[in-house]
């Protein structure tokens, strides 16, 4: 016999006092303005002593233009990597060459755009279990950057349509443990998490780890 113990914290201890990062960006590795990433890329990249310029990947017998780079720093913008059809080789493929990636025109992400909400959450797990470090420009404070509440009125209402699909009562469904949306707004809160994680000094003293 065992006992069972609940772990589940109501205390998120990712957002709580992050140590200040010591770059231009300040105490969270997110900037409102292009420009400031510009200077954040001009800081990382001073002492190396190579040029910037755009930046293609080959692999699998593709092209991947992924913005412009300087040795292991790369600036490019969510278009490119959002939006374009990347999939999870493709991330670990950026993972693997760079150790800094900074993103331009950063939006709110929200359910309503599914496919690029979960590339970026699929890139977001594998620049955290590498250690890359992530900067952001967007519109939009840091704890917004997904929009969670989107994500479980959709879950609750994915929940609905399916237990009136196969007329079950809210205790039969939890009890099947069925699939449903709120699998989905796990990984955003998850993501946005990680996320704040990333923006501590902490994180960024964590080694990239290319393999």
């Amino acid at each position: 016999h065992c006992n069972l113990l609940d772990m589940d914290s109501p205390v998120d201890y990712r957002m709580m006092d992050p140590k200040p990062l010591n770059i231009p960006g300040g105490s969270a590795s997110f900037v409102r303005q292009d420009s400031r990433l510009d200077e954040i890329f001009s800081y990382l990249t001073a002492d190396k002593g190579e040029m910037k310029e755009k930046k293609v990947m080959s692999l699998l017998g593709r092209e991947l233009c992924v913005g412009v780079s300087s040795g292991k720093v790369l600036m490019t913008t969510y278009q490119e990597l959002c939006e374009h059809h990347h999939g999870s080789s493709d991330f670990r493929a950026i993972a693997r060459n760079f150790s800094h990636v900074l993103i331009k025109d950063f939006p709110q992400l929200s359910i309503k755009y599914r496919t690029p909400l979960r590339r970026f959450i699929v890139m977001m797990d594998i620049f955290y279990d590498r250690g890359v470090k992530l900067v952001l420009s967007a519109h939009v404070p840091i704890s917004q950057i997904i929009d969670i509440t989107a994500a479980e009125e959709s879950a609750a209402d994915d929940l609905r349509m399916l237990m009136d699909d196969l007329k079950l009562t809210m205790s039969e469904a939890k009890s099947m443990n069925l699939f449903t949306g709120e699998d989905e707004a796990f990984s955003q809160k998850r993501a946005l998490s990680r996320l704040f994680e990333m923006q501590c000094a902490d994180y960024w003293d964590v080694p990239h780890k290319p393999t």
